[in-house]
């Protein structure tokens, strides 16, 4: 697992759980006033951690002898499926995209960008509705996991087509993160039961041929070279490594008519403004966007001084989607290509963007 060229580029890696993962949200818990413990997917700090055990050093970190012995950024983490030597991508369905409520077949569609007749205290001035194609029926969101080819469609801009949508079974979904409900008892300091204090935690189970993905982002000179297993997640849960092959993220597509820019979010956001994307400056603005509920996120800086490091935020999910509009469709096409597959809204060096944060994928809208 060893690349030692000149170029800057994305190495891969999957990082295959042995058996469950336990990944706690990061709010208080206490196993005698609450009786179960909240437990969220891995985050990209997860995986950078563990990308950062694989490597013997923390991404981002100033070697201490030659350069090129550290990843400059990690990106991830998304789903993987396994064929072979290769891994398949595989990323949360976009937020815009719903599904017919009723009906034995139900259809997928796309929301649309439209002026809405209600207006609240929280619209913004250009700042438009998505709202299904007329004459749908009643809709709900869409859930799963969106095979990279797929995405790509998506990212094209017809995709489903029309206003009519295609088969919510043809979209390839996939569901291979399994919750596992599990029963615990807390234990003193010397680890022993402490008599009446049992607990519920859920435990996430992948498929067999399933993993998590992370594109690490190499510079010159590079010599190091990934091992494992390693921790990942907590409860002493162990992951193997090894290279995904030629994986890389779904493609962009070459124009961009209109100046219309769709962002798509890969991995969960941890913005300055909240659930809003930090829009670039002078000739571009936000006309619509699609999130989903809020998750928190807990950090820390592993060492002795692990608890004042501790920060509680709250991230935006991946899945969201942006619609930004720009003045020029040359520009548009020049801050998409810069920023598709990069960890996006934070400045370079932050160890949130360091850890894979809020990349984003490009696309354009309708």
């Amino acid at each position: 697992m060893t690349r030692q060229n000149g170029q800057r580029g994305l190495f891969w890696l999957a990082l295959v759980p042995r058996d469950t993962v336990l990944i706690r949200d990061g709010r208080s818990f206490d196993a005698a006033a609450d009786t179960t413990a909240l437990t969220v997917r891995p985050w990209p700090s997860t995986v950078a951690g563990a990308v950062a055990a694989a490597f013997g050093a923390e991404p981002g970190a100033t070697p201490d002898t030659a350069p090129g012995t550290v990843p400059d950024e990690v990106r991830g983490p998304v789903l993987g499926h396994s064929a072979g030597e290769e891994w398949e991508p595989y990323f949360p369905v976009p937020a815009d995209l719903v599904q017919e409520a009723e009906g034995d077949k139900p259809y997928a569609l796309r929301l649309r960008s439209a002026a809405a007749d209600v207006q609240t205290d929280l619209d913004e001035a250009g700042l438009r509705w998505l709202m299904p194609p007329s004459g749908t029926r009643k809709v709900k969101p869409l859930s799963g996991w969106m095979p990279g080819r797929r995405l790509t469609e998506y990212l094209a801009g017809d995709f489903p087509p029309g206003d009519q949508g295609i088969p919510a079974s043809d979209l390839g979904l996939a569901d291979p993160l399994w919750p596992e409900l599990r029963v615990g008892l807390a234990r003193e300091p010397s680890r022993q039961a402490r008599t009446g204090f049992l607990y519920q935690a859920t435990h996430w189970r992948l498929e067999e041929e399933w993993g998590f993905l992370a594109g690490c982002v190499l510079g010159d000179g590079w010599d190091r070279t990934a091992a494992g297993p390693v921790q990942f997640g907590g409860r002493g849960r162990m992951a193997d490594v090894e290279a995904a092959g030629k994986m890389s993220w779904p493609g962009m597509p070459d124009e961009f008519p209109g100046g219309r820019v769709l962002v798509y979010l890969a991995t969960p956001a941890l913005w300055p403004d909240g659930w809003r994307i930090p829009v670039p400056p002078d000739d571009a603005r936000l006309a619509g966007a699609a999130t989903g509920e809020p998750e928190p996120v807990a950090t820390i800086t592993p060492g002795r001084n692990w608890q004042a490091t501790r920060a509680l935020r709250w991230a935006v999910p991946a899945g969201s989607v942006y619609l930004l509009e720009f003045d020029d469709e040359a520009r548009a096409r020049k801050w998409a290509a810069a920023n598709h597959g990069t960890a996006y809204g934070r400045d370079a060096g932050d160890p949130l963007r360091t850890a894979g944060f809020g990349v984003v994928l490009t696309g354009v809208w309708r």
